[in-house]
């Protein structure tokens, strides 16, 4: 076995060739599954419009990122991220365009890096229970 048949994605974080990864989900996210995405058992994704669900990931000072979950890679549903600002504490003013996950957690991990394996840790524990998978290539056929 090659040692690059042992890295697996997600182990790249906080390198350049990690930026353009994605968390694909294996389905669609609905009011009916949504328990099963929820971040230290309470947190749960939120809807955002009429098909979109975010929630935060990590909040801070400096940096505030949300997880995205909608179907933005030709029609499949991926989990992305966006960076929001919040005034006065809990009100989303702004939303940035999407990333992918690899640039989102590359952004965390520049912050805290225990911050940025707790989320990939989240992941990990979606991709156990067959709910999405990290995918590196997926962008090259985009």
């Amino acid at each position: 076995m090659r040692l690059k048949d042992v890295i697996t994605p997600e182990m790249k974080l906080g390198r350049p060739d990690f930026e353009n990864t994605v968390f694909m989900l294996n389905n669609p996210l609905t009011k009916l599954n949504l328990d099963h995405f929820a971040m230290q058992e309470n947190l749960l994704p939120q809807p955002l419009d009429e098909v979109a669900y975010a929630m935060p990931a990590y909040l801070s000072d400096e940096y505030n990122l949300f997880f995205v979950y909608a179907p933005n890679m030709r029609g499949r549903w991926s989990i992305s991220c966006s960076q929001v600002q919040i005034a006065n504490g809990t009100d989303v003013v702004a939303m940035s365009n999407v990333v992918p996950m690899g640039t989102g957690l590359n952004a965390v991990n520049q912050i805290s890096a225990s911050a940025a394996i707790e989320l990939i840790a989240y992941l990990k524990t979606l991709e156990v229970n067959r709910l999405g998978y990290f995918d590196e290539d997926i962008w090259k056929t985009m």
